[in-house]
C-alpha cells in the first residue's frame, strides 16, 4: 500500500467513525427527548407546588396550571417577551406564582419561581434554571442547601431596602463560601419581585402587609 492509499484509507475510516458516532448521538437524543421533556415538565410542576403557602400546597398541579394569567409588565421581572404567572384561590387563601429572570448571576441567567400570598409575603422561592459554578454558586438549589428557604415569610415590610443584601455588604442574608455574586443576584431578584407585586395590578386582592 502506497502512502497515498494509506492516507485515504485512514481518512475514510475516520469519516466513517464520525458519521456513526454522530448518528448514534442523534438517534439516542431522538429516542430520549420525549422522556427528558416529560421529566422536566414534572420537575417544573413540582416546583410550582413547592412555592405555594402550606394551606394550598396540596393543590393538584392541574388546578395550579388552570390559574394561568398573562404577566403585566414582564420586563420588570427580567423577561424579554410576554410570559405567564399563576394565581390560586381557595377558601380564604390566595397566592400568586411569579416567574422571574435575573442576569446578575456569575454565569448568566438565573430563573426563579417566587410564590407570594395575599399578605404580600413570600411563600417560597425555587431556582428553576441556572449555570452557576458547581460547588460554589449552586447552593441556591433547594436540593443542595436550605439557603433559598430563608426568604419564606418575608415581605417588603420585613426589612428595609438596604438589608436585602448579603452579610458582607451590610445585609441580612448569608453568602456562600467563595461565592457572593450568585446569592446577591437571587436576593436582588426576590426583592424586586416583592416591589413588582406591590406596584402592579395583579389578579389577587392583597391585604395589608404585615412585618
Amino acid at each position: 500500500m502506497t502512502p497515498r492509499q494509506a492516507m485515504f484509507r485512514g481518512a475514510f475510516a475516520l469519516g466513517t467513525f464520525a458519521l456513526v458516532t454522530a448518528g448514534s448521538v442523534a438517534l439516542t437524543r431522538a429516542l430520549t427527548a420525549e422522556r427528558i421533556a416529560t421529566h422536566q415538565l414534572a420537575y417544573q410542576h413540582r416546583q410550582l407546588q413547592e412555592v405555594l403557602p402550606s394551606a394550598l400546597a396540596d393543590t393538584p398541579v392541574h388546578d395550579v396550571l388552570e390559574g394561568v394569567f398573562e404577566l403585566p409588565n414582564p420586563s420588570q421581572l427580567g423577561h424579554r417577551d410576554g410570559t405567564q404567572g399563576w394565581q390560586l384561590h381557595r377558601d380564604e387563601e390566595s397566592a400568586l406564582i411569579l416567574p422571574v429572570v435575573t442576569r446578575q448571576g456569575y454565569n448568566g441567567e438565573i430563573r426563579l419561581l417566587v410564590g407570594i400570598d395575599q399578605h404580600q409575603r413570600i411563600t417560597g422561592v425555587r431556582v428553576t434554571h441556572h449555570q452557576e459554578t458547581p460547588g460554589l454558586g449552586d447552593d441556591i438549589e433547594r436540593q443542595r442547601s436550605d439557603w433559598i428557604t430563608h426568604f419564606n415569610g418575608l415581605s417588603l415590610a420585613s426589612l428595609p431596602s438596604e438589608d436585602w443584601a448579603v452579610h458582607k455588604e451590610g445585609g441580612e442574608f448569608d453568602a456562600f463560601t467563595g461565592a457572593t455574586i450568585t446569592p446577591r443576584a437571587v436576593i436582588n431578584a426576590v426583592h424586586q419581585t416583592l416591589i413588582y407585586a406591590a406596584e402592579t395590578d395583579l389578579p389577587i386582592t392583597f391585604e395589608e402587609p404585615t412585618p
